[in-house]
């Protein structure tokens, strides 16, 4: 508010003065030597990535995120800005700084938005970083992913979206494989192992013309089901919250895994979340203004995606216990008692999806923030209330790149609240 205040201050007391223009790049050209870099918020970054290389682009997905980010990262940060933009910041960075960089052949992928979320701001804030870096001449693809993000990813090709959710989806689906594995697996490490052969076998089946990934599908759940398990039982714990911190694993400090070193197995609230959101957004808006074009582009999109999940779901029945995601419309519909659908934004998804959680067995809930994050301070308000009426733990979690031994604790005591809110229910 004071940092509003007096930027207000200083318009009204300074002469108005010539800005420059601040090139952004909403369409992605055709050319063989080119290289789009996309940052790794998770490992569906690589869904992206083959779908660029599907339609013809070259695409590679950033390394991911360490120390030396958040280091470089903060280096062109005041302070003020949301952390995730650090971190894309530092990744970015250090990128272009690296040895075998070739400027003239390079592109960044950073979606862009128009809500209150500073989250639009990212690639405007990339743009200056770069330019005073000396790299005007390196784009930014930037489409705008609630009002044209299809028609922005179509320049890259018809069937773009398509690929990509393939990709998505597939991805989602060898995640809940691993979490709900690995807390049980017998031998240390053989998980992970099978995460990362599976990855790469997906991403390179993705990005070719002819790829079919369903026989992987196959594979990936028969691999993880012949995992010799350890007969426990152990809390579920939902993860929800910002998108990006939520899901990049140098971001929360690998916040899955402290929770499975602790006892417990994660449920983390999926990436197509946001994607059904914005698309059921999107539509809404569309029949209010009654543009009957849009509506028929919004169901046609929500049916083949729908359609997609479905047949690839189908796979793993009988076998995850976390495959079962509600539709967007459901998720409003269990937070409304706490929040309208007209305050859009993560902070319903997270409140909805807790409820669902909750409902689906859930004994304990943490909102993993960016520090500062307006929406997860609402969330941490409103999940007291959540808190009381559901006689269920929760902790909100904010990240800022600096670990806590606080932070630690507060975790240890969440998860004895949750062992002991498990046993009562099952025991």
């Amino acid at each position: 508010f004071l940092d509003s205040v007096a930027n207000r201050y200083l318009i009204m007391h300074t002469k108005p003065q010539a800005k420059e223009s601040i090139p952004l790049v909403n369409t992605i050209e055709r050319k063989p030597s080119w290289k789009i870099y996309i940052p790794r918020m998770s490992d569906h970054a690589f869904a992206l990535a083959a779908a660029f290389e599907r339609c013809g682009i070259n695409a590679e997905v950033l390394p991911e995120s360490d120390k030396q980010t958040i280091d470089i990262g903060k280096k062109f940060v005041s302070g003020k800005e949301c952390y995730p933009c650090a971190v894309t910041t530092g990744d970015m960075v250090k990128k272009v700084l690296s040895p075998d960089f070739q400027s003239e052949n390079s592109a960044f992928f950073m979606p862009s938005g128009s809500g209150p979320c500073r989250f639009g701001q990212y690639n405007i804030f990339h743009r200056l970083v770069l330019n005073n870096l000396g790299y005007k001449n390196i784009p930014i693809y930037a489409p705008n992913q609630d009002t044209t993000f299809y028609s922005d990813l179509g320049i890259v090709g018809k069937d773009f979206s398509k690929y990509a959710w393939e990709g998505i989806i597939a991805i989602e689906l060898l995640n809940k494989c691993l979490h709900e594995t690995r807390p049980f697996e017998v031998e240390s490490g053989i998980s992970d192992n099978l995460y990362s052969k599976h990855l790469e076998r997906l991403y390179n089946s993705l990005r070719q013309k002819n790829g079919d990934i369903k026989p992987l599908l196959i594979e990936i759940k028969t691999d993880f089901m012949n995992v010799p398990r350890k007969n426990l039982q152990k809390p579920l714990i939902g993860i929800i919250g910002e998108i990006f911190v939520r899901s990049h694993r140098f971001s929360n400090e690998d916040l899955v895994r402290k929770v499975e070193s602790l006892g417990g197995f994660v449920w983390l609230a999926p990436v197509e979340e946001w994607i059904y959101y914005v698309n059921y957004i999107g539509l809404r808006k569309a029949l209010l203004k009654k543009q009957k074009s849009v509506i028929i582009s919004f169901l046609l999109k929500k049916h083949f995606q729908q359609k997609i999940e479905h047949e690839f779901s189908k796979y793993f029945r009988n076998f995850l216990k976390t495959g079962n995601e509600p539709e967007t419309k459901d998720i409003l519909k269990k937070a409304k008692p706490y929040l309208d659908s007209s305050f859009e934004g993560e902070a319903i998804l997270s409140i909805g999806k807790t409820i669902d959680l909750i409902e689906k067995g859930a004994s304990g809930i943490i909102n993993a923030m960016p520090f500062g994050c307006m929406p997860g301070t609402i969330v941490t308000a409103l999940l007291r209330g959540v808190s009381r009426d559901y006689g269920i733990p929760f902790i909100s979690i904010p990240f800022d790149g600096t670990e806590s031994v606080t932070t630690e604790i507060q975790i240890e005591a969440f998860m004895e609240q949750a062992k002991d809110l498990h046993r009562k229910k099952y025991n």
